[in-house]
């Protein structure tokens, strides 16, 4: 029963895996782009630990003019010939053919083949007479990737909430899963098989250890292996611990072999199976139901640098952003910023070197008059920003003995003059006194596999305290970074190795890595609110962060 499918989550699974719309055909060789071979569930960035592509999985291949404007359909036995595309995998003594399931002239899916040769190949891609450029990637025996309902990698992952054989809705925020009930997880990347992989695949567990952790909780599993509806296919099957906790994106990720991480993923939980809420976090609510919201944002960010410098350097930095959109209310919604994590519980991202993640931007912005902060320093505007509906600006900082600072504790007025799509508005944050980092000092020296312990005194009772790091490996242009949420009354966090796993380790050239970790605080519990005919929903914060470089080992 639990190998079981709908029709909406295989709908889910072809719309995470069928890829961009298609494009014309011109007459030009098919290419590659610079890192454009990923696992198609996860898209995590090559450069990650966790981006390697799996023997037996499902691959992506991103470019340009790669095949045919649209996709044949498929049947048992597959073959490695698609609407003229064919995809080879090859090193300096083997080659094989990847199975291709999916073609267009902008990206291709392909299965791996279970007997792909191991470590550094090459990929090319050869449409209608003509090869592509070959592209470098790791082929390794497991790493796996979860499905989102997204398609983008992050957020609501495609999980089913088992019910009875014949009652599996996917969760969703309208569909939580309850504690204890099992869930079939559908992702590709376990490992290789020893059937056919151009046929039906057989159903049984796979040899790789499989972990799956629920809001940082160990699950128990009961099935890991193929899912007998599509080749490259792997479903994990799994009861939600009893412990884990409850939300509208309580984070979810696998591990296999002990060592290999993958994306991390969001379900819904409710200990009464309606739908999902987190009384802390209001602004996510708002954004959950829909509506035309407004966020606004002061921040004041400082950050100890002593990594890949002559000596050590302190800087801070006012800044000030807002965020306004018109949101739909949908089953899947998900945005990185206001999508938050549990309390106690952690979420990770991989992402290009910019840092850039989908869903962060507003989809449907509305667009205000210009925006103001005042204080006892004098007024500063906010500027519009690229993505519309955003606007931001710094404020002011201050390095070695220089200082124009602004954003000191006190009263700030953050102001918006009325346009055509929102009436005028004003709200009033305290910036608050930052806490005190205890053991700042003491993590230079970052090491994954032992987890992350912070450690704070003097957090305000009415806010929420954070933990955020990033690292970046410029060579690959891959960034990972993870967002953890203390417990109210909480001093001390510790980020467990499964979240800091992705993080690329520095190189010995320390100029070509960049990794930090903040510490901070903002009463997401208790925003500042504030009205305006426009806008169903209007909020504020203000927030105190302090960083650290440091080196992952």
């Amino acid at each position: 029963m639990f190998a079981s499918t709908t029709k909406r989550t295989a709908g889910i699974l072809v719309a995470a895996v069928a890829g961009l719309a298609a494009q014309p055909v011109f007459a030009q060789a098919p290419f590659i782009v610079y890192r454009g071979v990923l696992n198609a569930a996860s898209f995590m960035p090559a450069g990650l630990p966790g981006g390697p592509i799996a023997q037996g999985s499902i691959f992506t291949i991103f470019g340009a003019h790669l095949g045919p404007a649209s996709s044949p359909s498929l049947s048992y036995p597959l073959q490695t010939t698609l609407g003229g595309v064919s995809i080879t995998v090859s090193n300096a003594t083997a080659s094989v053919d990847a199975i291709p399931i999916y073609v267009s002239p902008s990206q291709l899916n392909a299965v791996m083949p279970s007997n792909a040769p191991l470590g550094l190949v090459s990929v090319r891609v050869q449409f209608n007479g003509a090869s592509s450029n070959p592209a470098p990637i790791q082929v390794t025996t497991t790493s796996f990737g979860i499905f989102t309902a997204t398609g983008a990698g992050i957020g609501p992952g495609v999980l089913m909430n088992f019910v009875s054989p014949a009652v599996q809705p996917v969760n969703s925020l309208s569909q939580p899963a309850k504690p204890g009930q099992v869930l079939t997880l559908w992702g590709t990347g376990l490992g290789p098989v020893t059937f056919p992989d151009d046929g039906a695949p057989i159903a049984g567990n796979l040899p790789a250890r499989t972990e799956v952790f629920v809001g940082g909780q160990p699950a128990t599993i009961l099935y890991h292996g193929r899912s007998p509806c599509c080749a490259g296919v792997d479903q994990v099957v799994l009861q939600v611990p009893a412990n884990a906790p409850t939300g509208c994106w309580v984070p979810v990720s696998v591990r296999t072999a002990g060592t290999v991480v993958s994306n991390f993923v969001t379900i819904a939980i409710s200990s009464s199976g309606s739908a999902c809420s987190d009384p802390a976090n209001p602004i996510g609510g708002a954004f959950a139901q829909g509506g035309n919201l407004g966020v606004l944002l002061a921040g004041r960010v400082s950050v100890h640098d002593d990594v890949a410098v002559l000596q050590p350097v302190d800087t801070t930095t006012d800044l000030a952003a807002a965020w306004f959109d018109k949101q739909q209310r949908l089953p899947f919604a998900f945005n990185p910023l206001l999508s938050l994590p549990p309390a106690g519980s952690c979420t990770a991202y991989g992402s290009p070197a910019t840092g850039l993640l989908p869903g962060a931007v507003p989809v449907n912005p509305l667009t205000p008059g210009s925006v103001s902060i005042a204080g006892s320093s004098g007024s500063k505007s906010l500027y519009p920003l690229a993505a519309p509906g955003t606007l931001s600006s710094i404020l002011g900082s201050a390095l070695l003995s220089l200082s124009d600072l602004f954003l000191s504790p006190g009263s700030f007025t953050l102001s918006g003059l009325a346009s055509t799509a929102i009436a005028a508005f004003e709200a009033v944050v305290n910036m608050p006194q930052p806490l005190s980092w205890t053991n700042r000092g003491q993590i230079a020296n970052l090491v994954r596999a032992s987890g992350l312990t912070v450690n704070w005194t003097g957090a305000s009772f009415n806010q929420s305290v954070f933990v955020y790091g990033l690292g970046t490996d410029l060579p690959t242009n891959s960034s990972y970074s993870f967002l953890c949420r203390a417990n109210p009354g909480d001093s001390s966090f510790t980020v467990p190795p499964t979240v800091l796993a992705n993080l690329p380790p520095t190189r010995a050239q320390l100029t070509q890595s960049l990794a930090a970790v903040y510490v901070g605080q903002w009463p997401i519990a208790n925003p500042v609110l504030f009205t305006a005919s426009g806008l169903d929903f209007g909020s504020a914060v203000a927030a105190s962060v302090q960083g650290t470089t440091v080196v992952i080992q």
